[in-house]
């Protein structure tokens, strides 16, 4: 279990894309409120509108981040990595000897551990080519994401089984007791235009779009403890390949010091499919941003005004994201954040981050129910 965790981390980041909030090394350390403050190197990852947000001295940049968040409150991954492990050794001698007391007692406790417990993991990178101007500013975007959430289940027959099975012959294929993930692994990738309609001293109107085409593997993997097999999460037999197009868009109003967006992600709701009769939804999102940015310092907070499915995670989620940024130092920024789902599918983050002279940004997540994270971003800007 240990290994199909940390794989499908590496497939979502080694995809050719992956997302905004989280997945930024920039946005990350605010908790990914950047829809109004962030700059178009960056913040056109959550707000097309962004690109315009340029100053006269901007001319190009090139930015890859990657990061990875999980939540293992139930202690899961070691959980069912015992459970996995201890099944094969009873196949192993379950053809010579019977299922002795202690064998016996070992098992079920290893199922006790396992039973009805989740593990939560998302992971993503993305990529932003982008070239300002007065006169359209445009971008090449690539992101993509992979969100898994696990599940294990025990089955109370398997207790009868067990204690049945004392001093008798067991077989360990018999356990009904069951793995489940779902999950998908999107990838994005489009070119983002963005204008300043209003271009005064004073008072700006950014407006931005990104159309793109949406490719998404879906997964569902359903397998008895003893069957189970890492190698089979994401094969053929499991998951569903399909593709869409779609568009984000975003408005920013910066007047004086303080900023305001509204930004709508997947204006084109989809539909995919799965290999089963589930389906993993792509929702048009609505978020509302309010930000000030005034010489080192930069605060936001945002709000998705609905809520979006997660597909694998067991729910919907609704963000509301709050961060600051301040650099007292030249070329050195001090970021710290939260995000809260007002739909409780995710555990409540908070982030810390550093940035060095707009090349190398660092954050971390740490969160309730041993919550954990990290992203990291390099970037060139001329």
């Amino acid at each position: 279990m240990k290994k199909t965790l940390l794989s499908l981390a590496l497939i979502s980041t080694c995809s050719s894309a992956i997302a905004g909030e989280l997945y930024n090394g920039r946005l990350a350390g605010m908790s990914g409120a950047g829809y109004a403050t962030s700059d178009y190197s960056d913040g056109l990852l959550l707000n097309p509108a962004l690109g315009a947000a340029h100053t006269k001295d901007d001319d190009f940049a090139l930015v890859l981040s990657l990061g990875a968040l999980g939540s293992d409150k139930d202690k899961l991954i070691d959980a069912m990595d015992d459970l996995v492990d201890y099944t094969d050794e009873l196949k192993k001698i379950s053809n010579v000897q019977d299922l002795d007391p202690n064998s016996a007692n070992k098992l079920k406790a290893y199922m006790a551990k396992v039973d009805d417990k989740h593990v939560q993991v998302l992971a993503g990178a993305s990529l932003v080519v982008a070239v300002p101007n007065d006169t359209l500013s445009v971008a090449l975007v690539a992101k993509g994401y992979g969100l898994v959430g696990i599940h294990s289940e025990v089955d109370d027959s398997d207790y009868v089984l067990i204690d049945n099975a004392v001093n008798a012959p067991f077989d360990p294929e018999d356990l009904k007791s069951s793995v489940t993930g779902r999950g998908a692994f999107v990838e994005e990738i489009g070119i983002s235009f963005a204008k300043a309609i209003v271009d005064m001293e004073d008072e700006k109107i950014l407006v931005g779009v990104t159309p793109k085409r949406v490719s998404v593997e879906t997964i569902v993997y359903k397998a008895t403890v003893s069957s189970y097999d890492e190698d089979d999460l994401d094969s053929d037999d499991f998951t569903k390949e399909s593709s869409g197009t779609s568009l984000d868009a975003g408005i920013t109003s910066i007047m004086g010091d303080m900023r305001y967006s509204f930004v709508i992600s997947d204006l084109i709701s989809k539909d995919f499919k799965t290999i089963t009769t589930e389906k993993f939804e792509l929702k048009s999102k609505a978020t509302v941003a309010v930000g000030y940015k005034k010489g080192w310092l930069t605060a936001e907070g945002s709000l998705d005004l609905n809520a979006t499915p997660a597909f694998g995670l067991g729910g919907d989620t609704q963000m509301f994201r709050a961060g600051i940024d301040m650099s007292p130092v030249r070329f050195v920024h001090i970021r710290a954040g939260l995000a809260h789902d007002l739909e409780d599918t995710l555990e409540d983050t908070y982030s810390i981050g550093l940035g060095f002279f707009d090349v190398l940004d660092i954050s971390a997540f740490t969160g309730s129910n041993e919550t954990t994270g990290a992203s990291i971003g390099l970037g060139m800007r001329f």
